[in-house]
């Protein structure tokens, strides 16, 4: 997560839980972006060989990458001479940043339900509302890309999202649940050293202090050069 982003999300409780999502799929934001956006040129050149087909992928993966410029347009307060209007491409609070984020992926999801485009858009959906503190509109959404993603990376992501929401909401057996799940899962798209740190916090959260330490555990003695075995070690260390 980036500095300033990690700033913003420490004014809500529900959203720095929520950023340990972002955290756990990888430590690099820009990077996950970047695969989304790949998988939707890839979706949209697959759906070339038919020229109307080809058209209206384009059109997709426009919408999803004007959603994504949104997503992350700067916040700049809003001019307090008279007559200066809001410099373009920018919004006066983060919320009103997200609200039009919100906004458009959700145009884009339900325009496009059943390809790659309409996937990667309801995934960044429900990562905006768990941001937000819409813990449970984040888990109906995460649950539903989960659902539709098919083979696609859509689908370990979206689980890891929703383990977070229900994380968030309190319903700690069915986020551990997922995880667990998740962590056994050798050949997925996830990294399973982040998936274990987040399966040790939800499990510290819950009050089960022994599987918690057995999951930092894993990844000291399993992922030693993780990034993620300094904290392991040092989570271990606390709770003895």
């Amino acid at each position: 997560m980036k500095s300033q982003e990690r700033h913003h999300l420490k004014q809500n409780e529900f959203a720095v839980q929520a950023a340990r999502v972002a955290d756990v799929v990888m430590q690099n934001r820009d990077r996950w972006l970047m695969i989304a956006a790949a998988v939707v040129v890839i979706g949209a050149i697959a759906g070339g060989y038919l020229f109307m087909r080809g058209r209206a992928a384009d059109k997709a993966s426009a919408a999803f990458g004007a959603a994504l410029l949104i997503e992350g347009s700067q916040v700049v307060p809003a001019p307090t001479v008279p007559g200066a209007k809001q410099q373009p491409g920018t919004f006066p609070t983060e919320t009103a940043r997200n609200e039009a984020a919100v906004a458009a992926f959700k145009k884009v999801a339900d325009e496009y339900p059943n390809d790659e485009t309409g996937r990667a858009a309801r995934y960044q959906l429900a990562g905006l509302h768990l941001r937000s503190g819409r813990a449970a509109e984040a888990d109906r959404l995460f649950a539903e890309a989960a659902n539709n993603a098919g083979s696609s990376l859509y689908g370990p992501m979206a689980l890891l999202g929703r383990a977070q929401a229900l994380s968030a909401l309190g319903k700690f057996d069915d986020a551990l649940k997922i995880l667990t799940d998740l962590s056994g899962q050798r050949d997925s798209a996830l990294p399973i050293d982040g998936v274990l740190m987040e399966l040790a916090r939800v499990s510290e959260r819950a009050g089960k202090t022994q599987d918690a330490r057995a999951a930092y555990k894993r990844v000291v003695d399993e992922f030693t050069q993780s990034g993620y075995a300094g904290e392991a070690r040092q989570r271990l260390a606390a709770i003895g």
